[in-house]
């Protein structure tokens, strides 16, 4: 719940291990354990009136010997917006969350509950002009280089043509950029490091990657009929 006297958040925070969630973009995850059952529970059970978030954010290295309790994690995460929740015959639950905004980890705080809880504030993204002539031609350039690497790449690409399509054709700035960072292949490390930057930034370095990828693709492709052939080898 915010805090009317000063721009925080206080959020039950979902820590894991391998994914990092953007804003803009959808996020369906499975739950299992029973802190985490009992976090969905209380948030169904809460005021129907107060938006059901939950504050996603990424373990850092060496969470295993740790897990039961708790575990270290990074300090910036995205509170995702409960939209769904499917229970599962076996005790276990669906969920699905759609990010919100990006933020930053005050505190912990403790509780009753037997997941962890935080004090968050919210990391407001600037302002952009979409029909900036720089926001433009980084918008082709990220369209232009998605479909040379799906091509490219065909059914490997984690994104799908129609994807591509409505991501380069129909979305705005932001949710292009953060929807491509979330589908894209990447180190969850590498994608925290796109959260943490400002939109403008994320949008750039989103292009550096696609770019060097494209460059190692027209690097292998005089190799690339031995692909094919690659049992007999």
């Amino acid at each position: 719940m915010a805090d009317e006297r000063d721009p925080v958040t206080r959020l039950p925070l979902f820590p894991l291990a391998d994914v990092v969630h953007f804003p803009r973009t959808e996020l369906k995850l499975l739950i299992e354990e029973r802190r985490y059952l009992r976090m969905i529970k209380d948030l169904m059970e809460g005021d129907e009136d107060e938006t059901r978030w939950i504050g996603v954010v990424l373990l850092k290295p060496g969470w295993a010997q740790e897990y039961e309790g708790r575990p270290a994690v990074f300090p910036e995460g995205t509170a995702g917006r409960l939209l769904e929740v499917e229970p599962l015959p076996d005790g276990r639950a669906n969920i699905l969350l759609r990010g919100d905004f990006r933020f930053e980890l005050e505190r912990e705080v403790a509780g009753d509950a037997p997941y962890r809880q935080a004090v968050v504030r919210p990391v407001e993204e600037p302002w952009l002009n979409e029909r900036d002539a720089g926001i433009q031609a980084l918008r082709r350039g990220v369209s232009e280089l998605l479909r040379s690497i799906a091509d490219a790449t065909g059914e490997r690409f984690p994104l799908s043509a129609e994807e591509i399509d409505e991501l380069t054709g129909h979305c705005d700035f932001e949710e292009m950029v953060n929807r491509v960072s979330a589908g894209l292949d990447l180190p969850p490390l590498r994608k925290l490091k796109l959260l943490q930057q400002a939109l403008p930034e994320r949008g750039l370095s989103l292009l550096s990657i696609l770019r060097h990828r494209q460059q190692v693709f027209e690097m292998l492709q005089p190799w690339r009929h031995l692909a094919g052939g690659h049992e007999s080898n």
